[in-house]
């Protein structure tokens, strides 16, 4: 009796995810088919973009040093509150607690080998939620995305549109520690998945896990273009590609067509034929940023959607499409086409007008969980490049009239942040331009702010590299 109520589930499912590939065939085929002018209306919008802040939320936070490095790119925790801190040019800090009651940052690994395309770089990193539960699988694993230079070895995906040429290699790598409370790294490396990117922008963005275990990877179309019929933008609403996607793997499955990862179960897309199994959410441009909220069990996915807009979309179900590029150029067609695109597509949580100079570029987008401060709890935080917090509350995420506030942070003078994240216990992580990983704290907490934090700019030699 349950297998057939899980087989008719992910029927559902599937049928689900065939009707929007659908809906989503069919515009294209009605885009190219000239409008009638006669029942041309008035152009609508599938979302309206945020122009302007209400007044500022005062919060007493100060900003806690964890370390100063050269190019920090992404931050993760661990429940010992042991920081690991990515680095562009593959460089990894451990940050750890000390008897005193400060921080010491030192080396911990060197991930960058011969094959990294350094005019790139490294880019996300993930623990895996087990990472410090023994004889758990998932003990002592971590995950990144490294770029390689084009032709280094055979891809696993590549574009369906847009791919003619390679400038390089996204990858996506396991490691495993011999131990996860050593300063040092020991173990080994193994690949997962690898992919062909036409450009250097509009790639692999964004690694999060859920409490499962379940890896959401965050994939752009492949690179800038205009919108066109073979454009890398085309990408994003096919389903035979992984490009414009967030895509959802079990790291420590082998049933995936390379053998190296798992598929799961409930993916939306497993049982639509040609789509690809791996897919949760499409139609995306350019994700630079993703975090999974446990509390509703949702994915922010923080993206460049064009236009001067950039956005975060709350993905609940998976399966969404998110209106890459179908909602383009929306205002030349007629009002049945207008109607299907509605159907098919998904508006974000929050679109933010960029040309309106209010806001910088988006730098990530978390809900807050944690307990520092109450007055910003369940808010959807976002971070901006111009040193910008700006915060929604709850019930504005429901009622798709979204209002942001910005957040004061006075004691943080200026900054240009390049990351948001959250600790273990919920805390809020910036990474600076400048090279700060600062965690946001409630100032009664740090007493008169003199903590023993170690400012990082040496390199460690004789580190152990990754076999494998």
């Amino acid at each position: 009796m349950m297998n057939r109520w899980i087989l008719s589930l992910a029927a559902k499912l599937g049928l689900f995810g065939l009707s929007l590939g659908l809906g989503v065939v069919s515009y294209l085929v009605a885009h190219d088919l000239r409008q009638d002018e006669g029942t041309t209306q008035p152009a609508t919008r599938v979302f309206t973009p945020v122009t302007a802040f209400q007044s500022e939320v005062v919060v007493d936070a100060e900003p806690q040093l964890l370390a100063k490095i050269e190019s920090p790119v992404d931050a993760v925790g661990d429940a010992l509150g042991v920081y690991y801190l990515l680095e562009a040019d593959g460089d990894l800090v451990r940050v750890a607690p000390t008897t005193s009651g400060g921080t010491e940052a030192t080396r911990y690994a060197s991930l960058a080998d011969g094959r990294t395309e350094e005019t790139i770089g490294f880019s996300n990193l993930a623990l895996h939620p087990n990472f410090l539960i023994k004889n758990e699988p998932g003990y002592g694993c971590f995950y990144v995305i490294a770029a390689e230079r084009e032709g280094t070895a055979q891809v696993d995906f590549s574009p369906e549109f847009g791919g003619e040429t390679e400038h390089h290699q996204d990858v996506l790598y396991e490691y495993t520690v011999e131990d996860p409370l050593l300063s040092e790294f020991r173990g080994t490396r193994r690949e997962l998945m690898r992919l062909s990117q036409p450009g250097s922008v509009h790639n692999v963005r964004g690694l999060t896990f859920d409490p499962t275990g379940q890896l959401y990877i965050g994939v752009g179309d492949g690179a800038v273009a205009e919108v066109g019929k073979f454009s890398p933008s085309r990408n994003a609403s096919s389903l035979m590609n992984v490009y414009g996607k967030v895509l959802r793997i079990d790291p420590l499955g082998r049933n995936s067509a390379n053998g190296q990862y798992g598929i799961p179960d409930g993916n939306p897309f497993c049982l639509v034929s040609e789509a690809l199994p791996e897919l949760w959410v499409f139609g995306l441009r350019a994700p630079q940023s993703l975090s999974y909220d446990s509390f509703q069990r949702g994915l922010c996915i923080a993206e460049s959607a064009g236009s001067g807009r950039d956005e975060v979309n709350l993905s609940l179900y998976g399966g969404e499409h998110y209106g890459w590029d179908i909602g383009e150029n929306i205002d030349r067609l007629g009002r049945a086409a207008r109607a299907r695109i509605e159907e098919v597509v998904t508006g974000p949580t929050v679109s933010l007008d960029r040309l309106a100079n209010s806001v910088a570029r988006t730098s990530g987008s978390v809900i807050y969980r944690g307990e520092q401060f109450p007055s910003l709890a369940g808010n959807l935080l976002i971070a901006s490049h111009d040193g910008q917090l700006l915060a929604m509350r709850p019930g504005d995420v429901a009622s798709g009239s979204p209002r942001l506030a910005k957040v004061g942070l006075p004691r943080f003078g200026k900054q240009h942040f390049t990351a948001l994240r959250q600790g273990p216990r919920g805390e809020v992580i910036l990474l600076c331009e400048s090279g700060e990983v600062f965690e946001m704290r409630k100032s009664a907490s740090l007493g008169t702010g003199n903590s023993k934090q170690k400012a990082l700019f040496c390199e460690v030699g004789g580190l152990p590299e990754p076999r494998g």
